[in-house]
Order: C-alpha cells, then structure tokens, then sequence
C-alpha cells in the first residue's frame, strides 16, 4: 500500500510520526484545500463546509452535492452495495471536520496532531473537566462505528468550543481501521498512547504505525 509521511504541527515533537495510506492522504489534501480557502475567506470554501455539515447525519454517498468532497478511488469492482470502511472513514472524516471549522478563524486540521492528544488538551488533568472525560470515556468504548460516529459529532463540538484542532487525515485511517476485525482496539490503543503521550525508549510513539512506509516515502498520486 502506497504511503506518505505525517509532518508534526508545530507544537509536535517531530519523533512523532506516522504513515498514512493513499485514503488518508486523499482526505488530507481535500482539507487542506477547504481550510486554506475558508482561512482566506472563499466563498466556494465556505459553500463547500456548509454542504458537507449537511452530510453529517447522512450515510456515505446518500448526498451527491458533497461526492467530491467524499468519494474513494479505486473501490474494487467485487465491493457490496454497502459502503466500503474507507469510504465510510472519508464521508465520516470530511463532514466532522466541516462542523469543526465553522465559525473558526484558526485551523481545525493539525497535522501531526493526534485525536488522543487533542482530547487530553479538552480534558486536561483528571478532575478539570469530568464531563468531558465521561464524553471520551464513551467515545472510547463505543463498540460500533455508528455508535462511535454519534459519540464524535458531540465531542467535536467540544473540541470546536475550545479551539482545539487535530489530524483529520490520520485520524481517517483510525476510523478506516476500526472497521477491521480487531480494528477497534488498536483504535483504542492509539487514542489511549497518545492521551498519555507514551513512547519508546528510543522516543517514537509506541507501536503506532498499522501502515507500512514504502522503500522511497513519496507522496500518493491519490486524486485530490
């Protein structure tokens, strides 16, 4: 599986990186693009969030306005009529990150930024804000994806209340990987090693990576 390294937010440590498949790159580009236009103040950027948070509650490819914004390359021909876990991950990805941008003058998209790590921020120490750790502790448990894509859209506005950004593209392949067998406690594995930030003697983040780096890291020609 073709793959391209995360580059680390600036408040990141730069040992903590990670490889994302050609699904999450393709996310990854598709928001940068909107953020770069809606920071800018685009109307198309805007017209383009405003659609896709319209897209929230919907399931994947049920609303054609926001295809473009959420289709998945080379879905292979054997798939079901049942939305594949990567395109369920784009759909799910795209339309959070629009509700988490509205009405932001900084960036909601950090690269480098992992989803555990923006929840600890929210959260902080563990009496400063239970009700935010009862939402997480949900979250975290949650123990299907339509349960898990309930317990989001809440603490996405939690963390849009606080200004508190994160790694859609990554966390894209989080929800791609949820969908697998086992998937969901490797999810939960992550999330928890990067709430506590743990790391390897050497200082890499500990068993973090489910992608494999290519023998030459080189970016995806995913499409946009």
């Amino acid at each position: 599986m073709n793959a391209i390294e995360t580059q680390p937010a600036k408040n990141v440590s730069p040992s903590r990186r990670r490889y994302l498949s050609k699904t999450a790159v393709a996310v990854g580009r598709r928001i940068e693009d909107l953020q770069k236009g809606v920071l800018t103040d685009k109307a198309s950027a805007r017209a383009a969030l405003a659609k896709l948070r319209r897209g929230v509650n919907a399931d994947p490819g049920e609303i054609a306005d926001i295809w473009d914004y959420t289709h998945v390359n080379d879905v292979p021909d054997s798939a079901s009529d049942a939305p594949t876990p990567e395109e369920t991950a784009v759909h799910i990805a795209m339309t959070l990150y629009a509700i988490h941008q509205q009405s932001r003058s900084g960036p909601m998209h950090k690269p480098g930024f992992g989803f555990g790590r923006a929840a600890r921020e929210l959260i902080g120490t563990e009496n400063e804000n239970p009700s935010a750790r009862s939402r997480f502790n949900a979250l975290v448990t949650a123990s299907t994806v339509d349960e898990l894509r309930s317990h989001l859209r809440s603490f996405v506005q939690l963390l849009r209340s606080k200004d508190i950004g994160f790694d859609y593209a990554a966390f894209a392949d989080d929800l791609v990987m949820f969908r697998r067998p086992g998937g969901d406690k490797k999810v939960r594995r992550r999330w928890s090693r990067d709430f506590y930030n743990l790391r390897k003697p050497d200082g890499n983040e500990a068993e973090s990576v489910d992608v494999e780096a290519p023998a030459s890291s080189s970016p995806s020609s995913d499409a946009k």
